[in-house]
């Protein structure tokens, strides 16, 4: 398999601006010259670059003006679909208020808070009273941040038109209501422009790889048949391929053309998101806003979080083998930090999780102790587990998401109790825990305490040999679709000789109590699986 490869750490897709579609890069940054090593530019208090957001910072796909989840986005293919998606503003709603729980600081793209109504809903002139100081706090508190792709002040004008009355209920927010900070690659213009040009050129540079990704992963990431990957490969990404390599190599490729020449509808905009018929068509949606929303996180550093619903960050098929870890280790290791946080997050947490919760709910749940434990679980697993490129060995690896896992579950009953409504928080997590030995495997379906299966044990017993263990995560809405982490790492989380013996070591490494029961827990199987030959 022929696989898209890292280069260093920088980013694989373009950056997101101010602009109707988020997405007018300026030519002139396709060609700047070997630049002098600039001095520090001065900068404000609330003038940061991204390594200065310390508590557990993301950003997320899902404010992207342009994201839909797949099932609205086939609805923009309708001949008489209607200018504004139904259920968008809801969706991503619920993303925001995941985003917010999921991190300690949240980075936005300053154009989506005008461009996106789950953003500018909340401030707006028919915002709901409580939302807008809830919404000033976050702001204020730093728990949001605007991102500046080239503006100084959040109060610029803004480049492509919008509803006036928002835009002077945005000034009025971050000028009169609140004292925000605002985050950019570099403060000074030489290196700030530079650092968006190797955003842009990145994603320019990848485009041609589509072709290459291999129709079976791709069948499984994007929920599609095989043969629709299979027609997608030598079809559309084929197409992309071709026509990025005869596209003038000066000039970055932006998003906006890609959609033109592809996914848009003859005769519209790419932000009315009104698609062109055909089954190949929303997926290459997906993979093209996937990469492209990877630019700035990569860029920076920050984890990426990808909403469920969409594609994971692995359906890219980024190169995590042997030979790139010698060729450059450090960004190898960055790169699975990414693979690991995006199947985390995605694992515990689901798009509907938080729909019920106010901002003011959402506010007051980051101010309790389990919320801080939860994310502190978060941070010190994906930054300092992973720091300097390391990767944790089987036992850290377990430990910690194990940990996280426990405190997911307790910030969660806290926060189905804060909720006003029932309808979110409806995502129910199963931890499952994987044994397997001699190509056998057992998954253990597990609850508060775990309940085991009479007979599992004795059966890899019977086997023998060493055992590898390792702790994945359910969706018991889904369970015919895995969402482990097995996925993105190599190595087992645990490997011990005689289950009999070291059945003790397993309960400790899992942190959680152990029961026998004649049946499966909650109508999961236990499952044995013969070694695919």
């Amino acid at each position: 398999m022929r696989a898209m490869r890292v280069e260093g750490s920088g980013s694989m897709a373009s950056p997101v601006q101010d602009g109707p579609d988020d997405d007018t890069q300026p030519e002139a940054e396709a060609r700047i010259p070997n630049q002098r090593t600039p001095e520090p530019a001065r900068r404000r208090g609330n003038q940061l670059v991204f390594s200065d957001l310390t508590h557990y910072p993301v950003i997320a796909q899902a404010l992207d003006n342009q994201w839909l989840p797949a099932d609205l986005a086939e609805g923009r293919q309708e001949a008489h679909a209607p200018r504004r998606t139904p259920g968008a503003v809801a969706a991503t709603a619920a993303e925001l208020r995941r985003a917010l729980v999921n991190s300690g600081t949240l980075v936005v793209n300053r154009a989506f808070f005008l461009n996106n109504e789950a953003l500018y809903g909340n401030f707006g002139p028919h915002a709901d009273p409580d939302d807008r100081t809830s919404f000033a706090r976050l702001l204020h508190d730093r728990a949001v941040v605007p991102y500046l792709f080239m503006e100084r002040d959040g109060t610029e004008e803004f480049a492509f038109d919008h509803d006036q009355a928002a835009g002077h209920a945005w000034r009025r927010l971050i000028t009169e209501e609140s004292d925000p900070a605002f985050v950019r690659l570099d403060w000074d213009e030489d290196a700030n422009r530079a650092g968006a040009a190797r955003i842009s050129r990145r994603f320019t540079r990848q485009l041609p790889g589509l072709k290459w990704l291999n129709p079976e992963d791709l069948a499984m990431d994007l929920g599609i048949p095989r043969e629709l990957a299979e027609s997608m490969k030598t079809g559309i990404l084929q197409d992309v391929g071709r026509w990025a390599s005869d596209q003038d190599p000066s000039l970055p490729i932006t998003r906006n053309a890609v959609y033109k020449e592809f996914l848009t509808r003859p005769g519209t905009d790419p932000y009315l998101n009104l698609l062109r018929d055909g089954a190949g068509i929303v997926p290459a949606k997906q993979l093209i806003d996937l990469m492209y929303n990877l630019g700035v996180p990569d860029a920076s550093g920050l984890v990426a979080l990808t909403p469920p619903g969409s594609p994971p960050r692995r359906t890219l098929q980024e190169d995590v083998s042997p030979q790139a870890r010698v060729q450059d280790p450090e960004a190898v290791g960055l790169l699975i930090r990414n693979l690991v946080a995006d199947s985390l997050h995605r694992a515990v947490d689901g798009p509907n999780s938080y729909a019920g919760l106010s901002l003011a709910d959402v506010v007051a749940l980051r101010e309790t102790g389990e919320w801080r434990t939860y994310i502190s679980s978060l941070d010190t697993f994906l930054h300092d587990s992973f720091r300097g490129g390391r990767i944790p060995d089987g036992d850290e690896f377990t430990d910690r998401t194990a940990t996280i896992a426990r405190d997911h579950a307790r910030m969660l009953r806290t926060a189905r109790r804060a909720g006003r409504s029932r309808e979110g928080l409806t995502r129910e997590i199963s931890t499952v825990l994987v044994l397997e030995s001699g190509g056998v495997a057992v998954q253990i379906a597990s609850g508060e305490p775990v309940t085991v299966v009479q007979g599992a044990i004795g059966m890899l017993t019977a086997v023998g040999g060493a055992l590898s263990v390792r702790l994945e995560f359910w969706d018991k809405a889904a369970r015919t679709r895995r969402a482990g982490l097995g996925h993105s790492l190599t190595l087992p989380t645990l490997r011990l000789g005689n289950l009999k013996k070291d059945w003790a070591t397993i309960q400790a490494v899992s942190g959680v109590e152990f029961v026998e029961s004649p049946e499966p827990p909650h109508g999961i199987q236990a499952d044995q699986q013969a070694r695919d030959d």
